[in-house]
This record gives structure tokens, C-alpha cells and sequence, in this order.
């Protein structure tokens, strides 16, 4: 009776697995998504940022003033998409690496069915993005971003 019961178990753990497995084209979408929202920011493309975030997207990040006390920074996709149209000259306000090409690393961490949660790295720029994405509509799209700078070496 024991031994029944643990292999209903165990197929049971197994039957909810597949149901939730991420695909391979749930992460080439999140990667799209991400790529989309970083990329597009560097070139200031507008349309790909849209592409990448939700409209209802809230970007966050821990701001330091100079007695050293911290608040939170918000921004939202309107602000985010206007910020984006300076880099279409090549206007970057913080280029740490100016020699360095562009280059984005995108660490897919977790697919739970219709979520997901990301990591973006660009080296050029000095920043990272924890980046929460869910299956909207049925596209991935980033709904929230705790972003921070690298630290400098």
C-alpha cells in the first residue's frame, strides 16, 4: 500500500512538472524580451523597448543622497520609452566603457508556467537588471525591473 502511494506521488510530482516545463520558445521569448528592452534602450529604438516591456511597467531602482540615506526611484514604461529617445544620437549619460562594444548578457533563472525572472548585464553601460516577465496576451512581456549599476573596478 506504502509503495502505491509513493509512486501516485511521484507521478503526480511529475505530471504537474510537465505541465509547468518551461520551452525552449518561452525562452527564446524572454530572451527576445529582454534583448528588446536593453538593446533598444542603447540604440534609442523606441518600438523594441514597447516591444519588451508592458505598459504598465514599474522600474525601480535604491538611490543614495549625500548624507547617505536611501530612497527608491521609480519609473514607468512612458518615462522609460521617453528616456530611450536621448540615445538615439548617442547621447549616453553613462558610458563607463566608451572603446568597449556593446554587449548584453541575459540569464534566464526561473520559468514557472506564465513567469519568469531574468538577469540583464552590460558592462558597456555599468548596469543590471533583475528583470520579472509574464506571459501577457500570450507574449512575454517585462512587468518589473529592480535595475542597479555595476560595481567599478
Amino acid at each position: 500500500m506504502k509503495k502505491t502511494i509513493y509512486l501516485t506521488m511521484i507521478a503526480m510530482m511529475f505530471y504537474g512538472l510537465a505541465l509547468n516545463a518551461q520551452t525552449k520558445q518561452d525562452s527564446l521569448a524572454i530572451e527576445k524580451a529582454c534583448r528588446n528592452y536593453v538593446e533598444g534602450w542603447a540604440v534609442g529604438n523606441i518600438e523594441r523597448v514597447a516591444q519588451g516591456v508592458s505598459p504598465e511597467l514599474v522600474k525601480r531602482t535604491i538611490s543614495r543622497d549625500k548624507d547617505g540615506v536611501n530612497s527608491i526611484s521609480n519609473m514607468g514604461a512612458s518615462l522609460l520609452i521617453n528616456a530611450s529617445k536621448m540615445n538615439k544620437d548617442g547621447n549616453k549619460a553613462r558610458d563607463f566603457e566608451p572603446d568597449k562594444n556593446f554587449k548584453l548578457d541575459v540569464f534566464i533563472y526561473d520559468i514557472t508556467g506564465d513567469y519568469a525572472l531574468a538577469k540583464t548585464v552590460n558592462t558597456k553601460y555599468g548596469f543590471f537588471d533583475y528583470c520579472q516577465l509574464a506571459k501577457f496576451n500570450g507574449e512575454w512581456k517585462i512587468i518589473n525591473v529592480l535595475w542597479g549599476m555595476l560595481p567599478q573596478k
